[in-house]
């Protein structure tokens, strides 16, 4: 049964922070989850000698209602806040251990907790928005989210408000809410380029970081130390200062030079050090890598499908020993990444399976695939069809479940047939399939011969007038830039068929006439070797419907 405090009229008319008393500097009341052993309330003393808390008294209020005040917990002879330190009452889940521990059962605003001292001072702390005046001090703080404290900002503040002195926060338990010096790293800012580099590659570890003490941060004051975990203990790659003077509350972005590494799934650290920092536990971040490939690639992509069965994504396993592909994610560049359904077989060495957004639509579609190699993922991100100002489409990304990268294959969309997907090709670039279908759960076809440098099948595109034409080419340099453009007999050039894009040496590229008028056309390749200099023309004629020339 609760115990009701007494207090005389005089004492609950009491200013907010009472001179020559601790006061209360930060009110954890609304945990995220079951509140139960995680709620604290913290006394901070300003002051340079210790203050006894014996028979000081700390109450709950209701907010509801008038004098709805509940004791909570009284100090005994052996409490004792030290000079510019703190006492913390609260759960037994609190870390660290409170001095007092108390199951608090406080309530979220609009409400209140209250400090009575022996003397007959109060201070009065309340939060969400009251209509009793005995439940706040000037006007009430705002209430805070779930999870946050409500913490005096700094922690001597005495404004004469709650409002004004106490701020949400992270829980601090026995910190400073503002320490003198603290300098911080900004969580989830760590990021590497290349995201994956290759073996032996240099690359940048980069983030960010902010001065979250009261004082301002000089230059080089602060270094910054970049190491690999290792099962021997971490090892330091690379150090340095930051160049940039912080004030309180600024942030400042940083760049580490990392030497080449060795392939494999790494974890690096970031870790700060500044002379009389006061928080030292944000101090660090880390990051999971990946140098070189991963298990898993990526070979096949179709983000346009034009016959209702969703878009799909072939990857293929590269590693030499079984891989479950429900250990991994599948993303596009923005939205949440989504997770194949687990249960099926282990992919085998060098096999392929599809990841899906409709399982049942691409198998209707293609009857003839292996079901087990064929993966629904939730959620699907929708890959775009359209190129962005970096001539980007979409970004796949594959990545282990926890979080470390595996594979990142941007396309573009710029000239790919309506339905068609890309392929990877043996040397690495990505094309539109052979196959206007696609291959799924099938290596790319290979490309027969040319009779000549430049070939266009079929030369008579017949109706429907959407009918997919092949461009293949076969140039004499191991790389090259091609242009393809169509004219008519009066030498107008009517269609860009292919934009300038850099090629394989052999290539075939789908290619739909629709829209055309019926008549003859010229479709003419304009190649230049990727390394050095030359050029190679070479034309093909083209009919449409049928029509004589």
């Amino acid at each position: 049964m609760p115990i009701i405090a007494m207090v005389s009229p005089l004492v609950a008319l009491a200013l907010c922070a009472p001179p020559s008393h601790p006061l209360i500097a930060e009110v954890f009341y609304d945990a995220i989850g079951d509140d139960t052993g995680w709620e604290f309330v913290e006394i901070f003393n300003p002051m340079p000698t210790p203050f006894v808390l014996a028979g000081a008294r700390l109450e709950a209020g209701d907010g509801a209602g008038p004098d709805r005040w509940t004791l909570r917990w009284v100090g005994t002879p052996g409490d004792t806040v030290a000079g510019d330190g703190r006492f913390v009452i609260g759960g037994a889940s609190v870390t660290p251990a409170p001095g007092a521990v108390v199951q608090l059962d406080l309530q979220n605003g609009p409400d209140a907790v209250r400090l009575v001292w022996p003397d007959g001072a109060v201070e009065v702390v309340g939060y969400g928005p009251h209509a009793l005046a005995e439940y706040f001090c000037g006007a009430p703080a705002a209430d805070a989210p779930s999870g946050q404290s409500l913490a005096r900002m700094p922690d001597h503040s005495d404004r004469g408000s709650n409002a004004q002195d106490f701020v949400s926060a992270a829980p601090s338990p026995g910190a400073a809410n503002l320490p003198r010096r603290d300098a911080a790293m900004v969580a989830g800012r760590l990021g590497l380029e290349p995201e994956q580099p290759a073996p032996g590659s240099a690359a940048l570890l980069s983030g960010a970081v902010a001065n979250r003490g009261a004082e301002p941060l000089a230059e080089r004051e602060l270094w910054l130390e970049a190491s690999e975990a290792g099962s021997a203990g971490d090892l330091t790659l690379a150090s340095m200062p930051l160049e940039a003077r912080l004030a309180p509350g600024d942030t400042a972005r940083f760049a580490i030079p990392l030497p080449g590494l060795t392939p494999g799934k790494r974890v690096l650290r970031v870790r700060m050090h500044l002379a009389g920092d006061q928080a030292v536990a944000n101090d660090g971040d880390s990051i999971q890598i990946r140098v070189g490939p991963g298990a898993l690639e990526v070979t096949e992509i179709q983000f346009h499908p034009a016959a209702g069965e969703g878009e799909w994504v072939e990857v293929r396993n590269r590693s030499d020993a079984p891989l479950s592909v429900a250990s991994f994610s599948l993303a596009d560049r923005r939205g949440a990444p989504g997770l194949p359904a687990a249960g099926s077989d282990p992919l085998a060495p060098d096999s392929l399976a599809i990841l899906v957004q409709d399982r049942v639509a691409l198998l209707a579609r293609f009857p003839s695939l292996d079901a087990t190699r064929v993966w629904q993922v939730t959620p699907w991100a929708s890959l775009n069809n359209n190129d962005d100002s970096t001539r980007v489409a979409d970004i796949v990304t594959l990545r282990e479940v926890d979080g470390t990268p595996c594979e990142r294959v941007p396309y573009s969309a710029s000239g790919v047939p309506s339905g068609v997907p890309l392929e990877r090709r043996a040397d690495g670039s990505w094309a539109p399939a052979s196959d206007p279908l696609g291959s799924p759960l099938e290596p790319p076809r290979s490309l027969p011969a040319l009779a000549g440098r430049f070939e266009v099948s079929p030369r008579r595109v017949g109706a429907p007038r959407s009918m997919i034409a092949s461009v293949g080419w076969d140039l004499p340099w191991p790389r090259g830039r091609i242009t393809v453009d169509l004219y008519d007999l009066a030498g107008r050039r009517v269609r860009q068929v292919m934009a300038e894009t850099s090629v394989a040496a052999r290539g075939e590229r789908p290619w739909q006439a629709t829209g055309l008028p019926p008549g003859l056309y010229v479709m003419v390749l304009l190649a230049h070797p990727e390394v050095g200099s030359g050029t190679f023309t070479a034309s093909q004629p083209l009919r449409i419907d049928g029509s004589a020339p």
